[in-house]
């Protein structure tokens, strides 16, 4: 008998995998168009022909991304463990400058997200600024560092993220 049920658990996960390999894969294409030390940036091209740009700075469970589509430009935090879910805004700042905070940040399965179309263009320039010349990016909860992602090599990353941005994922 536990063979029998190993056996159908192992064959459902199976289906179950394969099903989640097909839906996911069928929603968007990604390209990766520079890669270097913990950076990537990205073209993503969905099946309704959108594309979007992506930069993205990574270690094993937290991801640190900006992403950029004619509708959409966030700055975007994942947690494996759902640390983002309890948050009610989304706190950070780069190296020792002072914190930015969005109020009113979008929670989607792992992902905190903060519209920068939200923020003024002064603000917006500030903070690229910022991550351009840091060495740190830090997420924080109220008062504190929960997180922190390296800005080393975020520079020539922006530099491919802007191009890409430029010519609308074209690649």
């Amino acid at each position: 008998m536990k063979n029998f049920i190993f056996k159908f658990n192992f064959i459902l996960t199976l289906i179950f995998t394969f099903f989640c390999i097909l839906i996911f894969s069928v929603n968007a294409e990604v390209t990766t168009i520079y890669e270097k030390d913990h950076w990537k940036v990205n073209v993503v091209k969905y099946d309704d022909g959108t594309k979007a740009c992506t930069a993205t700075v990574y270690t094993d469970e937290i991801i640190l991304q900006i992403y950029r589509s004619k509708e959409e430009y966030t700055l975007e935090t994942y947690y494996d463990d759902y640390t983002n879910k309890k948050l009610d805004f989304f706190k950070f700042r780069i190296d020792n400058n002072q914190p930015w905070k969005d109020e009113e940040p979008v929670y989607d399965n792992g992902w905190l997200m903060s519209d920068i179309f939200s923020y003024s263009d002064e603000a917006a320039q500030e903070i690229e600024k910022e991550m351009r010349a840091g060495r740190k990016f830090y997420q924080m909860d109220e008062n504190e560092d929960i997180a922190w992602f390296s800005l080393i090599g975020s520079n020539k990353a922006f530099n491919v993220f802007d191009e890409c941005v430029s010519k609308g994922g074209n690649y």
